[in-house]
């Protein structure tokens, strides 16, 4: 896999694709195809750390069952990810290993490609706005946002994901396409999902509690 298809954003003066068109484009092609996460975070150039940060929370943001333990997996790309937010680094980083691993396109696609209308939907209203939100000295703040979500989200907790992974969504969304308000929108989301994962944690208790009386 190259770039090219990609296009998200590599300082050439081009117009930035669409973030729905990105995934569209990684869904597409020959089914047989490997992509690599060094292709991936080659190809998106300078909205890498957004984008990155997108592709791993987007299967948890569908309201659609996944295989057991994926959260977890994703999640923890989006715990490093939103550690090196939190420390200000201007470029993803991952081990050589996880970096040379790759994935089929097929496989990518079932799992992305659900979420492209809900992308397009969401298209419709975001421009830049409130961008300082989204600029360097507020990168910390994302990063935290993500960095607490990605742990909510790693939670063996049934039904748990999805609020915590629509606050991360929105967060890189709004660091993508630099709109402040996508990220006052996550914070809102992350009060939402920390609320909704401690009642499932509560309720969890409450009925173990009373299958060992």
């Amino acid at each position: 896999m190259t770039d090219a298809p990609l296009n998200g954003d590599n300082g050439n003066g081009e117009t930035p694709r669409k973030v729905s068109e990105i995934v569209a484009a990684l869904c597409a092609g020959d089914p047989e195809d490997r992509i690599s996460l060094h292709d991936l975070i080659h190809a998106f150039g300078l909205r890498a750390f957004g984008l990155a940060i997108l592709v791993f929370a987007l299967p948890n943001g569908i309201p659609a069952p996944i295989a057991p333990g994926l959260s977890a997996v994703l999640g923890a790309p989006l715990v490093l990810l939103a550690a090196q937010m939190l420390f200000g680094l201007d470029h993803p980083w991952f081990p050589e290993s996880w970096l040379a691993r790759s994935f089929r396109r097929a496989d990518v696609a079932k799992l992305l490609r659900p979420a492209i209308p809900t992308l397009e939907r969401i298209e419709r209203y975001v421009k830049p706005r409130y961008a300082h939100l989204t600029g360097r000295r507020f990168r910390p703040l994302l990063g935290g946002i993500v960095l607490w979500n990605a742990l909510l989200l790693s939670l063996p907790i049934p039904f748990g994901n999805l609020l915590p992974a629509w606050a991360i969504i929105l967060a890189a969304f709004g660091q993508v396409e630099r709109d402040g308000t996508l990220v006052i929108a996550s914070l809102a989301a992350s009060v939402v999902a920390t609320g909704w994962v401690w009642f499932l944690v509560d309720v969890g208790i409450a009925v173990l509690e009373r299958i060992f009386a």
